[in-house]
């Protein structure tokens, strides 16, 4: 036989295979077509064409229930029965056929065959596999229970079936035997909390009560209680009041662990950073102050120190009434750590932190930047830092009216790491300068720029920016209500907010100047609920909702509602109620997608915490 008499009948046996691929693909495609159109006995035909050919057990499922479906039962017992004679081992064959007996309400075959399945079953982890999952597709659940069942007997400590006895049970919402079936899991192996976790988290979003978070958090009580020793428990308790934003009591837990273990305070630094970005300020200050009095052999002494002065500044400026007191105490605290720390890398957050207390605060901005210039002239700190400080400084710079220092500043950091996020702030820092000074047209074209940055706060602000320009140019050609608008926001930046409440003040008692009233009811709401009179910011930021509904003000003065209810005046409801208008009301607001996963955060559910990477947080600069 010669090579090429074989290369001929390989080419064309290639040729017959995929003519005949392709008209089973065709007929394939045409039996479906015929089931979706419910023709029931054409789809029958095709599917056992389809099988006989290739005797794939796909095929012939498709073939027994396009059967049933039209009723012809007797066909579909004879169908089924060949094969059992021709695949006596395969108990998929026996479990269709019991399914056939049910449609046709011959219940004593179904059950005698369904018997003789679960007692035929071996200790084969993939027979049982299949044993179970054809009970579940006829929805015989309890039966599928049983193979799982049975097959942790058969296998001895092989394999367990607790997922899918889990998932099982979370099919049926039998929610309380799926938990029991995760924690025994894990107790097995601890190995797959991730996985349980996801598992859960999945079930718990789609709960609209608390019932399963609640069963779930009182069945770790129950097997901490049970078996303390078990630590997985305790550490999948942690996670779930994490979920729930309930930082105390994760900390509570985690100091436990933390003793009983003899750890480094890892687990309790971690609890206390997310805490602090979540504004609980007094449980990030319990998780550091722990750390500091485990002393200096702690290996997150230092950081919980640091973090600690940055935790207790937070939490004195956003205080409903800044207390004066506080503020001094502090800086003498600030000034002492630094001056038996040294000013370099790991105490920049402290000594930024100093900076604006002395500059924003206490009204000593020559202090702080004379301490600024400290840490620019030094070689202690990271390219990165020298840029937070220069933007910081130019600040400072700005306030004291001195504009070419401030533009000096920006322009430096924004040519000295072009392509970092911080060159953009830089950039968008120049443009709210330019609109501060009335130059609008200058502002607006760096705005326009910046609208396409990777940084998505200073995307998001800079096309703010650019649209309300743009908006309030169209109606002042000569600029002078615009211009008294952004002097009004030069001031509050000054902390100079008496000025600024005459220049809103002057263009709400300006007819003419109807187009910024809202915005101006919007920003004076601001600069009270910075003076800590929330009843008047509250009925400001009303007025804004009920009178201007329809504009962009109206979400932004609902989000700032939530916020000042849920974190400030600790009234969820409330919190909730805002949220929920400007979802319902404004989902098309940039606002909404965020209002709806806080408003499901606070209603109880458990969701993925968003990263939100371009939220800056003073303990990881």
């Amino acid at each position: 036989m010669t090579a090429k008499f074989l290369l001929f009948c390989l080419s064309l046996f290639l040729y017959v295979s995929l003519v005949a691929q392709s008209i089973d693909r065709e007929k394939q495609e045409l039996a479906f077509e015929y089931l979706r159109n419910k023709e029931f006995d054409k789809a029958a035909t095709l599917f056992n064409e389809l099988y006989q050919m290739q005797r794939n057990t796909f095929y012939f499922t498709y073939y027994i229930y396009s059967l049933n479906q039209s009723a012809q039962y007797d066909e579909a017992e004879r169908a089924i029965k060949k094969e059992i004679k021709k695949n006596p081992s395969d108990i998929s064959f026996k479990i269709m056929l019991g399914n056939v007996y049910k449609l046709m309400n011959r219940l004593d075959d179904m059950k005698k065959t369904y018997d003789d399945v679960i007692k035929s079953i071996e200790p084969n982890q993939s027979q049982i596999f299949q044993a179970a999952n054809m009970f579940i597709t006829y929805q015989e659940y309890d039966l599928a229970e049983t193979v799982y069942l049975k097959g942790q007997k058969l296998l001895k400590g092989t394999y367990s079936f607790r997922l899918e006895l889990a998932n099982l049970y979370q099919i049926q919402k039998l929610y309380s035997k799926m938990i029991d079936e995760y924690l025994a899991l894990l107790n097995e192996n601890p190995n797959m909390i991730q996985m349980v976790q996801n598992r859960l988290q999945q079930s718990v979003y789609n709960q609209e009560d608390k019932t399963l978070v609640e069963l779930l958090q009182n069945k770790l009580i129950q097997q901490i209680q049970k078996s303390p020793d078990v630590i997985i428990f305790s550490e999948f308790l942690i996670w779930l009041y994490n979920q729930q934003n309930k930082f105390n009591l994760a900390l509570t837990y985690a100091i436990s662990l933390d003793k009983r273990l003899k750890e480094d305070g890892s687990r309790i630094y971690s609890i206390g950073q997310t805490a602090f970005a979540n504004k609980d300020y007094n449980t990030a200050l319990k998780a550091f102050q722990y750390i500091i009095q485990k002393g200096y052999q702690s290996a997150w002494y230092e950081e919980a120190k640091s973090d600690y002065l940055v935790t207790l500044y937070y939490q004195i400026i956003e205080d409903k009434q800044v207390d004066k007191n506080k503020i001094l105490e502090l800086e003498k605290e600030l000034t002492t750590y630094l001056t038996n720390s040294g000013i370099h890398k790991n105490t920049f957050s402290v000594s930024k932190i100093l900076a604006q207390l002395k500059a924003f605060y206490l009204n000593k901005p020559d202090e702080s930047i004379e301490l600024l210039k400290k840490i620019i002239s030094s070689n202690a700190f990271s390219a990165q830092q020298i840029n937070e400080v220069k933007i910081l400084l130019g600040d400072i710079m700005l306030m004291k009216n001195d504009i070419w220092e401030a533009t000096l500043l920006y322009t430096q950091v924004e040519k000295n790491s072009p392509n970092e996020p911080i060159a953009h702030e830089a950039r968008f820092k120049k443009a709210i300068l330019a609109y501060y000074t009335g130059d609008f047209l200058w502002a607006q074209a760096q705005a326009n720029v910046l609208k396409a940055s990777t940084s998505k706060l200073i995307a998001n602000d800079a096309l703010a920016l650019s649209q309300f320009i743009d908006e309030n140019l169209e109606t002042d050609s000569t600029q002078q209500t615009l211009k008294t608008f952004s002097l009004s926001d030069f001031y509050v930046f000054k902390k100079q907010d008496s000025l600024a409440l005459l220049c809103l003040d002057s263009i709400l008692n300006n007819p003419s100047a109807y187009s910024l009233h809202d915005d101006a009811l919007l920003k004076k709401a601001d600069i009270y609920s910075s003076f800590k009179k929330f009843d008047i910011s509250v009925a400001l930021y009303d007025s804004v909702i009920q009178r201007f509904g329809r504009e962009v003000s109206a979400p932004q003065a609902a989000y700032r509602l939530a916020n000042l209810y849920q974190y400030t005046l600790n009234n969820k409801e409330l919190a909730k109620k805002y949220l929920e208008i400007i979802f319902n009301n404004y989902p098309g607001s940039f606002y909404s997608n965020e209002a709806r996963r806080r408003f499901r955060i606070l209603r109880g559910d458990i969701i993925d915490e968003f990263e939100n990477k371009d939220t800056y947080s003073p303990l990881n600069p």
